[in-house]
């Protein structure tokens, strides 16, 4: 086992902690500046702001939480990802604060009737989240051998449902 890298075999191409959280928090603070720089440069119609409430701001900072928590998952690929993901809800939080808890979307298709309107932040959030997914897939795929053997319950479900068991 190799203590600087959590607890990982060296197999498994892990990088520190310290590693990981600045892997994090680069990409969070360079994707939130990109966001900000757009969000001022391009001006926003009055009907693509929208409006976010004290309980979204609460949701976003407990994802906020979350994702710096999944540094502690001995991936770098999961730290980029979450910092990613993390850009999208810093961004938002950002946008609601200097706007009075509207978040200007100046990327608009379409119009006010047949359109849409969004933010780099959100396009972060979703790519970020998406990446997440795949990199813990991934990650749960090569280390499936560490994975507890499934219960008697779990393969007479699978059994039953034809996948295996």
């Amino acid at each position: 086992m190799n203590d600087r890298t959590g607890g990982c075999p060296r197999y498994c191409g892990a990088v520190r902690w310290s590693e990981r959280l600045l892997l994090f928090a680069a990409w969070a603070v360079a994707l939130v500046a990109v966001d900000q720089v757009v969000k001022a440069a391009v001006s926003t119609p009055l009907w693509a702001f929208h409006h976010r409430s004290s309980g979204w701001v609460a949701l976003s900072i407990a994802v906020l939480a979350g994702a710096v928590l999944l540094t502690l998952v001995p991936s770098g690929a999961v730290a980029v990802a979450a910092g990613v993901m993390s850009a999208g809800a810093i961004g938002n939080l950002i946008s609601a604060r200097l706007y009075g808890n509207r978040v200007p979307n100046p990327l608009v298709i379409g119009n006010y009737e047949h359109g849409f309107a969004f933010n780099l932040a959100d396009v972060f959030f979703l790519a970020g989240n998406l990446l997440l997914m795949a990199a813990l897939v991934v990650m749960v795929v090569r280390r499936r051998d560490r994975l507890a053997p499934p219960r008697a319950w779990e393969r007479a479900l699978l059994r039953q449902l034809h996948v295996g068991g």
